[in-house]
């Protein structure tokens, strides 16, 4: 596996040395070896290597030809593998997509993607970076890359049907939770986790959907949740869960389905179809953007735009619309 990824090293360094110029074989190994030792602390390899991961870039369909100019002989790359062709189009959104990513610029992951596209698709870094022609002005959340982070530890638990258990801040006092989660949500500038907490008697889901906020799990850390046991010494034994029928059972997908973003009553749902008539600098945004997937246009006019939604009737609705100020009208 080592050798395997070391030669797969050494043929993105030879795409990279032959994207920039044409070589001669001396210069490619030279300017190959250079990279291994200074960039990667790597002993340099011989000519015989070399020529085996080039012929590997061949054979994965890298069109690398011997030219003369000048009567000697140089390396050309003149095309790429069919299969990592990217149109004019697609060329053309990634940089604004890395730029929808500005807010997570630092971490390793976006860095590892700018690299690829780099290496893979003949991007320069002049050309990954959007600014000043183009600016996501959204500012970065606190402990950004440890919520997303730890997101990503949540959606893997899920996938095992383990449950978990971390500390979590309510109200300012320190609980111990242990949930089944079921999704994690990204609205309004926070993620959310839903699930169902574990009886401490049946080690069993209750099967109530519930709502946490990942900025409140303490040290923003999770771990497997465990069967309580009065033997000492027992060994731990983690608590699985069966995740499509807990989804099914919570009615997760019909509650937050009536939801403008992550709330629902946990005793009386009342479905509202609100009419609301919007103007002003509001009518753009509503049009642009829809308020929840239920949104249709009833009337538009030059000066307002009057739609419909059905959602349920709650603060977290009423808090939204008010966002909109005086431009946001309710017509029943």
């Amino acid at each position: 596996m080592e050798d395997y990824s070391k030669d797969r090293l050494y043929q993105k360094i030879i795409i990279l040395l032959l994207r920039e110029k044409k070589l001669t074989a001396d210069e490619l190994l030279n300017g190959l070896n250079e990279l291994l030792n200074n960039e990667f602390g790597l002993d340099s390899i011989s000519r015989r290597t070399m020529d085996r991961a080039k012929s590997g870039l061949i054979e994965r369909g890298y069109q690398i030809h011997s030219r003369k100019f000048n009567n000697r002989n140089y390396f050309v790359l003149e095309a790429y593998p069919e299969n990592i062709y990217l149109t004019e189009e697609e060329k053309l959104t990634f940089p604004l997509l890395l730029g929808l990513l500005e807010t997570e610029k630092s971490m390793n992951a976006v860095e590892w993607l700018k690299s690829a596209l780099m290496n893979e698709f003949g991007y320069s870094k002049t050309d990954l970076t959007p600014y000043p022609y183009f600016m996501n002005v959204q500012p970065t959340l606190n402990n950004q890359e440890r919520l997303i982070i730890l997101a990503g530890k949540i959606i893997d638990f899920m996938k095992q049907g383990k449950a978990i258990q971390f500390l979590y801040s309510k109200k300012g006092i320190a609980e111990i939770k242990q949930v089944a989660p079921l999704q994690i949500r990204y609205y309004d500038n926070r993620y959310y986790m839903l699930g169902s907490s574990i009886d401490d008697k049946t080690n069993l889901p209750t099967n109530l959907l519930q709502t946490y906020t990942l900025d409140l799990f303490i040290e923003t850390q999770v771990f497997p949740a465990v069967e309580e046991s009065d033997e000492e010494f027992s060994l731990e034994k983690h608590i699985y869960y069966d995740y499509q029928k807990l989804y099914a059972a919570t009615n997760l997908e019909g509650l937050l389905k009536h939801s403008i973003g992550i709330w629902y009553d946990w005793e009386i749902n009342t479905l509202k179809t609100f009419k609301l008539k919007f103007s002003g600098w509001a009518k753009g945004i509503v049009k642009n953007k829809k308020i929840h997937s239920s949104q249709i246009i009833i009337e538009e006019t030059p000066e307002y735009l009057i739609v419909e939604i059905t959602v349920w009737d709650n603060q977290e609705s009423n808090n939204y619309f008010s966002r909109f100020w005086n431009q946001c009208e309710r017509l029943n």
